[in-house]
């Protein structure tokens, strides 16, 4: 419950100014949770500009709209492919810094269990001396552990949720391109399906024609068929045959280009999914590191009030240094007398 607006009515009804929330400044922090604070602001900017685009995006052809009506400009082909290239270098580059990011936090984490490792063999080594046993550590360095475990949990969430919602950017890019792509197959098929339409109704006027051809002779009814169509080129004139030739030609390039189009949109939806799959994996494996990080940090907590018991009876029992010591010293004692005495 926000107890911010009663307060700030309570200290004006004292004619006292109210409290407010201090501006967030993320050049405060320490270096690991800036730099991830810059990712996720690109990730941030990435996602509202794949949202933004999305409608031109899957705009197959330019619409017919008054001048009046406001709306997203359609696409180009030449600007969807510098957008799924773009799209693909900057996921590239994302999971780059999140990878680079996570092998600076993890180095740091070592390092820092490295020195206090060393500070602990060095204070191990006076317990020993003081009968608390080698094995035990002091509250201090528990606690200088489990701020280190601890650390090392809080940054492995930050790298996961990171590659996290670069999955999500590559989620949202794959799933625009696989769209396009089925309604760029589907617009292909009705194409295909309205120009094959006449052509059908003309070969099956011909067929109707050919009436005296046996069923069951393919080669009789294949030469008629050749017959027929060298009677129709007969029937043109030299300027229509190269008409139709042209016409061919231009609606076989046609649609070389946009099945063209398709290989390209498929291609670059294949490495988008190569790039999300990775992600994915490198997703479970850290979310697999965070569950064991929270395992040891929970068995650690556990472990420390009854390492904090052993530790005291360890310093209750009688010390070995400290015995040697005292007996050293009596003997020691005991010879510096006799050599007076005698």
């Amino acid at each position: 419950m926000d107890l911010a607006p009663a307060f700030n009515a309570a200290l004006a009804a004292h004619n006292a100014p109210p409290i407010s929330k201090p501006p967030f400044d993320p050049s405060t922090l320490n270096e690991f949770l800036q730099e991830a604070y810059r990712i996720n602001a690109h990730i941030t900017a990435l996602l509202s500009y794949l949202r933004e685009i999305r409608p031109a995006y899957l705009t197959l052809t330019p619409a017919r709209r008054p001048t009046s009506t406001q709306g997203p400009a359609p696409l180009t082909d030449t600007q969807r492919q510098a957008i799924d290239a773009d799209t693909r270098q900057l996921l590239s580059t994302l999971a780059g810094a999140i990878t680079q990011l996570s092998t600076t936090a993890r180095v740091s984490s070592e390092l820092q269990t490295s020195l206090a490792a060393r500070k602990t063999g060095f204070g191990a080594l006076g317990r020993w001396a003081a009968g608390a046993g080698a094995v035990s550590k002091s509250p201090a360095e528990e606690a200088e552990a489990e701020r280190v475990r601890v650390l090392g949990a809080v940054r492995e969430g930050v790298v996961w949720y990171l590659k996290w919602r670069v999955e999500s950017a590559g989620e949202e890019q794959r799933g625009m391109v696989e769209v396009w792509v089925r309604r760029e197959v589907e617009r292909r098929r009705s194409v295909l399906h309205s120009f094959a339409g006449p052509v059908a109704q003309n070969y099956s006027g011909a067929e109707r024609g050919l009436g005296t051809v046996s069923e069951g002779d393919e080669k009789a009814e294949m030469r008629a068929v050749e017959e027929d169509g060298a009677a129709l080129e007969a029937q043109l004139s030299p300027e229509q045959l190269q008409l139709f030739a042209r016409e061919e030609a231009d609606m076989l390039k046609q649609y070389s280009d946009e099945l063209a189009k398709i290989k390209s949109a498929e291609s670059s939806l294949l490495e988008i999914s190569s790039l999300q799959t990775e992600l994915a994996l490198n997703l479970e494996m850290q979310s697999e590191n965070i569950t064991q990080l929270v395992h040891d940090s929970v068995f650690t907590a556990e472990n420390v009030g009854s390492g904090n018991k052993e530790l005291k009876r360890a310093s209750e029992r009688p010390s070995t240094a400290r015995m040697v010591f005292w007996a050293t010293c009596a003997l020691c004692g005991f010879l510096v007398t006799w050599d007076l005495v005698i």
